[in-house]
Protein backbone atom coordinates (compact mmCIF):
# COMPACT_ATOMS: atom_id res chain seq x y z
CA UNK A 1 0.00 0.00 0.00
CA UNK A 2 1.64 3.30 -1.01
CA UNK A 3 2.28 5.56 1.91
CA UNK A 4 0.33 8.66 2.19
CA UNK A 5 3.61 9.97 4.72
CA UNK A 6 5.68 10.39 1.42
CA UNK A 7 3.36 10.09 -2.10
CA UNK A 8 -0.34 11.86 -2.30
CA UNK A 9 -3.27 10.03 -2.90
CA UNK A 10 -3.46 8.98 -6.81
CA UNK A 11 -5.72 10.00 -8.69
CA UNK A 12 -9.34 8.42 -9.34
CA UNK A 13 -10.21 6.74 -12.61
CA UNK A 14 -13.21 4.96 -14.03
CA UNK A 15 -12.24 1.31 -15.12
CA UNK A 16 -13.72 2.35 -18.32
CA UNK A 17 -11.69 5.63 -18.40
CA UNK A 18 -8.21 3.24 -18.03
CA UNK A 19 -9.70 0.81 -20.57
CA UNK A 20 -10.04 3.54 -22.85
CA UNK A 21 -6.30 4.94 -22.18
CA UNK A 22 -5.15 1.51 -22.95
CA UNK A 23 -7.62 1.11 -26.21
CA UNK A 24 -8.69 -2.05 -24.88
CA UNK A 25 -12.12 -3.21 -23.61
CA UNK A 26 -13.26 -4.91 -20.57
CA UNK A 27 -13.76 -8.17 -20.78
CA UNK A 28 -15.97 -8.43 -17.42
CA UNK A 29 -16.56 -6.33 -14.52
CA UNK A 30 -18.26 -2.74 -14.00
CA UNK A 31 -16.82 -0.11 -16.08
CA UNK A 32 -18.14 2.64 -13.50
CA UNK A 33 -15.80 1.14 -10.58
CA UNK A 34 -13.48 3.37 -9.67
CA UNK A 35 -9.44 3.35 -9.57
CA UNK A 36 -7.09 5.41 -7.77
CA UNK A 37 -4.18 3.36 -6.85
CA UNK A 38 -1.69 0.11 -8.20
CA UNK A 39 -0.60 -2.80 -5.67
CA UNK A 40 0.75 -6.15 -5.86
CA UNK A 41 -1.35 -8.96 -5.99
CA UNK A 42 -1.61 -9.97 -2.16
CA UNK A 43 -1.91 -5.94 -0.50
CA UNK A 44 -4.32 -5.02 -2.84
CA UNK A 45 -7.68 -3.17 -1.80
CA UNK A 46 -10.89 -3.16 -3.52
CA UNK A 47 -9.77 0.60 -5.54
CA UNK A 48 -6.35 -0.98 -7.09
CA UNK A 49 -5.54 -1.96 -10.17
CA UNK A 50 -3.17 -5.01 -10.27
CA UNK A 51 -1.61 -7.53 -13.27
CA UNK A 52 -0.73 -10.72 -13.60
CA UNK A 53 1.92 -12.18 -16.34
CA UNK A 54 3.40 -15.34 -14.01
CA UNK A 55 2.04 -18.60 -13.07
CA UNK A 56 4.08 -18.58 -9.89
CA UNK A 57 1.48 -15.67 -8.54
CA UNK A 58 -1.29 -17.68 -9.20
CA UNK A 59 -1.82 -18.45 -5.47
CA UNK A 60 -1.53 -14.59 -4.85
CA UNK A 61 -4.14 -13.75 -7.63
CA UNK A 62 -6.57 -16.42 -6.42
CA UNK A 63 -6.98 -14.04 -3.01
CA UNK A 64 -6.20 -11.20 -4.15
CA UNK A 65 -8.51 -8.33 -3.01
CA UNK A 66 -8.20 -5.95 -6.31
CA UNK A 67 -11.34 -3.85 -8.01
CA UNK A 68 -9.51 -4.66 -11.84
CA UNK A 69 -6.65 -6.84 -13.31
CA UNK A 70 -4.61 -6.63 -16.29
CA UNK A 71 -3.77 -9.74 -18.19
CA UNK A 72 -3.20 -11.17 -21.79
CA UNK A 73 -5.46 -13.44 -23.57
CA UNK A 74 -2.87 -16.00 -23.40
CA UNK A 75 -3.26 -16.46 -19.71
CA UNK A 76 -7.19 -15.65 -19.29
CA UNK A 77 -8.16 -19.05 -19.52
CA UNK A 78 -5.69 -20.09 -17.26
CA UNK A 79 -6.75 -18.55 -13.92
CA UNK A 80 -10.53 -19.53 -13.39
CA UNK A 81 -13.25 -17.25 -12.46
CA UNK A 82 -12.34 -13.73 -10.81
CA UNK A 83 -14.67 -11.67 -9.31
CA UNK A 84 -13.82 -8.19 -10.20
CA UNK A 85 -13.06 -6.17 -13.67
CA UNK A 86 -10.81 -8.03 -15.93
CA UNK A 87 -9.05 -5.66 -18.65
CA UNK A 88 -6.78 -7.95 -21.60
CA UNK A 89 -3.79 -6.21 -22.71
CA UNK A 90 -1.19 -7.08 -24.86
CA UNK A 91 1.74 -6.74 -22.22
CA UNK A 92 0.23 -6.38 -18.33
CA UNK A 93 3.12 -4.95 -17.17
CA UNK A 94 3.62 -2.57 -19.55
CA UNK A 95 -0.07 -1.33 -18.96
CA UNK A 96 0.72 -1.61 -15.37
CA UNK A 97 3.65 0.70 -15.83
CA UNK A 98 1.73 3.39 -17.86
CA UNK A 99 -1.30 3.15 -15.71
CA UNK A 100 0.89 4.05 -12.36
CA UNK A 101 2.14 7.12 -14.13
CA UNK A 102 -1.45 8.10 -14.84
CA UNK A 103 -2.12 7.70 -11.30
CA UNK A 104 0.56 8.76 -9.67
CA UNK A 105 2.06 11.65 -12.47
CA UNK A 106 4.44 13.11 -10.03
CA UNK A 107 5.92 9.63 -9.46
CA UNK A 108 6.46 9.11 -13.51
CA UNK A 109 10.28 10.20 -13.54
CA UNK A 110 12.43 10.92 -10.60
CA UNK A 111 13.14 14.24 -8.89
CA UNK A 112 15.81 15.53 -6.91
CA UNK A 113 14.95 16.75 -3.19
CA UNK A 114 14.46 20.15 -3.15
CA UNK A 115 15.66 22.19 -0.02
CA UNK A 116 14.24 25.17 0.92
CA UNK A 117 16.21 28.96 1.15
CA UNK A 118 18.27 30.48 4.35
CA UNK A 119 19.43 28.12 7.12
CA UNK A 120 18.09 24.92 4.90
CA UNK A 121 15.72 23.44 7.76
CA UNK A 122 12.20 23.51 6.90
CA UNK A 123 9.79 25.48 9.47
CA UNK A 124 7.95 22.32 10.30
CA UNK A 125 10.81 19.67 10.31
CA UNK A 126 10.60 18.18 14.06
CA UNK A 127 14.37 18.31 15.41
CA UNK A 128 15.00 16.52 18.46
CA UNK A 129 17.11 17.34 21.36
CA UNK A 130 21.25 17.34 21.04
CA UNK A 131 21.07 17.39 17.35
CA UNK A 132 24.12 18.53 15.69
CA UNK A 133 23.41 19.30 11.91
CA UNK A 134 26.31 20.13 10.00
CA UNK A 135 27.12 23.33 7.15
CA UNK A 136 25.10 22.86 4.06
CA UNK A 137 22.33 20.31 5.24
CA UNK A 138 18.71 20.14 4.41
CA UNK A 139 16.43 18.98 5.72
CA UNK A 140 12.54 19.06 4.44
CA UNK A 141 8.88 19.48 4.96
CA UNK A 142 7.86 16.79 7.52
CA UNK A 143 11.05 15.06 8.53
CA UNK A 144 11.36 13.98 11.92
CA UNK A 145 15.11 13.89 13.64
CA UNK A 146 15.75 11.92 16.62
CA UNK A 147 17.35 12.95 20.00
CA UNK A 148 21.52 13.17 19.87
CA UNK A 149 21.59 12.18 16.18
CA UNK A 150 24.44 13.90 14.04
CA UNK A 151 23.46 14.85 10.17
CA UNK A 152 26.82 15.82 8.38
CA UNK A 153 27.79 18.24 5.90
CA UNK A 154 25.20 18.81 2.98
CA UNK A 155 23.63 15.95 3.87
CA UNK A 156 20.10 16.15 2.56
CA UNK A 157 16.50 14.68 4.66
CA UNK A 158 13.65 13.85 2.09
CA UNK A 159 9.89 14.78 2.82
CA UNK A 160 8.74 12.40 5.45
CA UNK A 161 11.78 10.63 6.15
CA UNK A 162 12.02 10.09 10.07
CA UNK A 163 15.72 9.29 11.09
CA UNK A 164 15.67 7.88 14.76
CA UNK A 165 17.98 8.32 17.95
CA UNK A 166 21.69 8.80 18.36
CA UNK A 167 21.94 8.03 14.57
CA UNK A 168 24.09 8.98 12.03
CA UNK A 169 23.94 10.46 8.63
CA UNK A 170 27.62 11.34 6.76
CA UNK A 171 28.74 14.53 4.78
CA UNK A 172 26.93 14.20 1.61
CA UNK A 173 24.19 11.83 1.99
CA UNK A 174 20.95 11.77 0.73
CA UNK A 175 17.66 10.20 2.62
CA UNK A 176 14.31 10.26 0.90
CA UNK A 177 11.51 8.20 0.87
CA UNK A 178 12.62 6.36 4.40
CA UNK A 179 12.59 5.62 8.15
CA UNK A 180 15.46 5.06 9.80
CA UNK A 181 15.41 3.65 13.27
CA UNK A 182 17.55 4.27 16.35
CA UNK A 183 21.64 3.94 16.27
CA UNK A 184 21.88 3.44 13.02
CA UNK A 185 25.52 4.76 11.36
CA UNK A 186 24.69 5.98 7.21
CA UNK A 187 28.55 7.17 6.40
CA UNK A 188 29.13 9.60 3.87
CA UNK A 189 28.20 9.76 0.10
CA UNK A 190 25.24 7.20 0.50
CA UNK A 191 21.93 7.36 -1.40
CA UNK A 192 18.76 5.52 0.36
CA UNK A 193 15.51 5.83 -1.16
CA UNK A 194 16.57 6.61 -4.68
CA UNK A 195 13.99 5.62 -7.75
CA UNK A 196 15.09 1.93 -8.11
CA UNK A 197 15.53 0.97 -11.68
CA UNK A 198 12.15 -0.60 -12.78
CA UNK A 199 11.03 -0.42 -16.78
CA UNK A 200 8.90 -2.70 -18.62
CA UNK A 201 10.80 -3.61 -21.33
CA UNK A 202 9.11 -3.15 -24.76
CA UNK A 203 10.47 -2.84 -28.41
CA UNK A 204 8.51 0.49 -28.84
CA UNK A 205 10.06 1.89 -25.96
CA UNK A 206 10.49 1.25 -22.65
CA UNK A 207 8.23 2.75 -19.96
CA UNK A 208 9.10 4.09 -16.40
CA UNK A 209 7.71 2.06 -14.09
CA UNK A 210 6.59 4.56 -10.97
CA UNK A 211 8.48 3.52 -7.43
CA UNK A 212 5.92 3.60 -4.61
CA UNK A 213 7.36 2.08 -2.39
CA UNK A 214 9.81 2.63 0.83
CA UNK A 215 13.26 1.82 2.94
CA UNK A 216 12.75 0.75 6.11
CA UNK A 217 16.17 0.56 8.04
CA UNK A 218 16.21 -0.92 11.07
CA UNK A 219 18.05 -0.06 14.71
CA UNK A 220 21.90 -0.74 14.84
CA UNK A 221 22.28 -1.30 11.01
CA UNK A 222 25.71 0.61 9.64
CA UNK A 223 25.90 1.02 5.78
CA UNK A 224 29.21 2.01 4.34
CA UNK A 225 30.58 4.32 2.38
CA UNK A 226 28.99 4.86 -1.21
CA UNK A 227 26.48 2.41 -1.26
CA UNK A 228 22.58 2.74 -2.52
CA UNK A 229 19.37 1.57 -1.10
CA UNK A 230 16.52 1.83 -3.68
CA UNK A 231 13.33 2.08 -2.54
CA UNK A 232 10.42 -0.22 -3.17
CA UNK A 233 8.44 -0.29 -6.19
CA UNK A 234 5.21 -1.33 -4.67
CA UNK A 235 6.87 -3.13 -1.26
CA UNK A 236 9.02 -1.78 1.42
CA UNK A 237 13.21 -2.39 0.40
CA UNK A 238 14.46 -3.55 4.18
CA UNK A 239 17.39 -3.84 6.13
CA UNK A 240 16.90 -5.65 9.17
CA UNK A 241 18.21 -5.14 12.74
CA UNK A 242 21.76 -4.83 12.94
CA UNK A 243 23.16 -5.91 9.94
CA UNK A 244 26.15 -4.48 8.41
CA UNK A 245 26.71 -3.16 4.90
CA UNK A 246 30.43 -2.89 3.80
CA UNK A 247 31.71 0.12 1.46
CA UNK A 248 29.60 0.23 -2.07
CA UNK A 249 26.94 -2.13 -1.54
CA UNK A 250 23.66 -1.90 -3.91
CA UNK A 251 20.43 -3.13 -2.97
CA UNK A 252 17.93 -2.82 -5.17
CA UNK A 253 14.21 -2.09 -4.90
CA UNK A 254 11.80 -4.86 -2.69
CA UNK A 255 15.41 -6.63 -1.49
CA UNK A 256 14.74 -7.70 2.29
CA UNK A 257 18.00 -8.06 4.03
CA UNK A 258 17.05 -9.28 7.68
CA UNK A 259 18.78 -9.31 10.83
CA UNK A 260 22.85 -9.26 11.60
CA UNK A 261 24.02 -10.42 8.24
CA UNK A 262 27.70 -9.15 7.53
CA UNK A 263 27.61 -8.32 3.36
CA UNK A 264 31.30 -7.44 2.21
CA UNK A 265 31.76 -4.30 -0.19
CA UNK A 266 31.04 -4.45 -3.57
CA UNK A 267 28.28 -7.00 -3.38
CA UNK A 268 25.32 -5.95 -5.55
CA UNK A 269 21.65 -7.96 -4.59
CA UNK A 270 19.22 -7.31 -7.77
CA UNK A 271 15.69 -6.64 -7.32
CA UNK A 272 13.18 -8.61 -5.25
CA UNK A 273 15.48 -11.10 -3.45
CA UNK A 274 14.87 -12.04 0.26
CA UNK A 275 18.28 -12.52 2.30
CA UNK A 276 17.23 -14.32 5.86
CA UNK A 277 18.91 -13.66 9.26
CA UNK A 278 22.67 -14.19 9.71
CA UNK A 279 23.87 -14.55 5.83
CA UNK A 280 27.74 -13.27 5.67
CA UNK A 281 28.66 -12.85 1.93
CA UNK A 282 32.15 -11.76 0.62
CA UNK A 283 33.09 -9.09 -1.49
CA UNK A 284 32.09 -8.74 -5.07
CA UNK A 285 29.32 -11.26 -4.82
CA UNK A 286 26.37 -10.94 -6.86
CA UNK A 287 22.52 -11.66 -6.69
CA UNK A 288 19.76 -12.73 -8.97
CA UNK A 289 16.73 -11.31 -8.32
CA UNK A 290 13.80 -12.73 -7.02
CA UNK A 291 15.74 -15.70 -4.94
CA UNK A 292 15.49 -16.32 -1.12
CA UNK A 293 19.00 -16.79 0.55
CA UNK A 294 18.27 -19.06 3.52
CA UNK A 295 19.14 -18.08 7.29
CA UNK A 296 22.80 -18.26 8.27
CA UNK A 297 24.07 -19.19 4.74
CA UNK A 298 27.28 -17.93 3.50
CA UNK A 299 28.51 -16.70 0.41
CA UNK A 300 32.37 -16.42 -0.36
CA UNK A 301 33.99 -13.78 -2.00
CA UNK A 302 33.10 -13.10 -6.09
CA UNK A 303 30.18 -15.56 -6.19
CA UNK A 304 27.04 -15.27 -8.80
CA UNK A 305 24.33 -16.69 -6.58
CA UNK A 306 21.60 -17.49 -9.78
CA UNK A 307 19.18 -19.57 -7.90
CA UNK A 308 18.33 -19.90 -3.76
CA UNK A 309 20.46 -21.05 -1.32
CA UNK A 310 19.03 -23.00 1.44
CA UNK A 311 19.60 -22.22 5.29
CA UNK A 312 23.02 -22.84 6.58
CA UNK A 313 24.67 -23.89 3.20
CA UNK A 314 28.07 -22.18 2.12
CA UNK A 315 28.40 -21.46 -1.74
CA UNK A 316 30.83 -20.36 -4.03
CA UNK A 317 31.58 -19.63 -7.46
CA UNK A 318 29.99 -18.75 -10.82
CA UNK A 319 26.92 -20.04 -10.56
CA UNK A 320 27.29 -20.45 -6.84
CA UNK A 321 27.21 -24.05 -5.54
CA UNK A 322 28.51 -26.05 -2.65
CA UNK A 323 32.10 -24.50 -1.63
CA UNK A 324 32.95 -28.25 -1.29
CA UNK A 325 31.95 -28.91 -4.80
CA UNK A 326 32.80 -25.56 -5.90
CA UNK A 327 36.58 -26.78 -4.75
CA UNK A 328 36.80 -30.14 -5.80
CA UNK A 329 35.98 -28.79 -9.03
CA UNK A 330 38.60 -26.17 -9.08
CA UNK A 331 41.60 -28.81 -7.81
CA UNK A 332 40.55 -31.29 -10.55
CA UNK A 333 40.68 -28.67 -12.87
CA UNK A 334 43.70 -27.82 -11.92
CA UNK A 335 45.35 -31.51 -11.86
CA UNK A 336 43.36 -31.85 -15.76
CA UNK A 337 45.61 -28.91 -16.46
CA UNK A 338 49.17 -29.52 -15.39
CA UNK A 339 48.32 -33.12 -16.58
CA UNK A 340 47.92 -31.39 -20.24
CA UNK A 341 51.08 -29.36 -20.03
CA UNK A 342 52.92 -32.11 -19.10
CA UNK A 343 51.97 -34.02 -22.27
CA UNK A 344 52.84 -31.42 -24.21
CA UNK A 345 56.38 -31.35 -22.35
CA UNK A 346 55.85 -28.09 -21.10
Amino acid sequence: MVDSRFYPPGQTFSIAELAEFLNVEIKQGDGNASINGVSSLLDAQQSDIVFYNDVKYKNDLAVTRAGALLISAGDIDSIGDFPAAILVVDNPYKSYALIAQKIFPDQAQAKPVVGVQAEQIHADAIIGTNVEIGYGAVICTGAEIGDDTVIGANAVIGPGCIIGRRSVIGANSVVQFALIGDDVHIHPNISIGQDGFGYAPDFSGHVKIPQLGRVIIQNHVSIGVGSDIDRGTLSDTVIGEGTKLDNQVHVAHNVRIGRHCLIAGQVGFAGSTIIDDYVMSGGQAAFNGHIHVGKGARILGASVVVKSIPAGQEVAGYPARASSLWRKETALLGQLLRKRKTNKGE
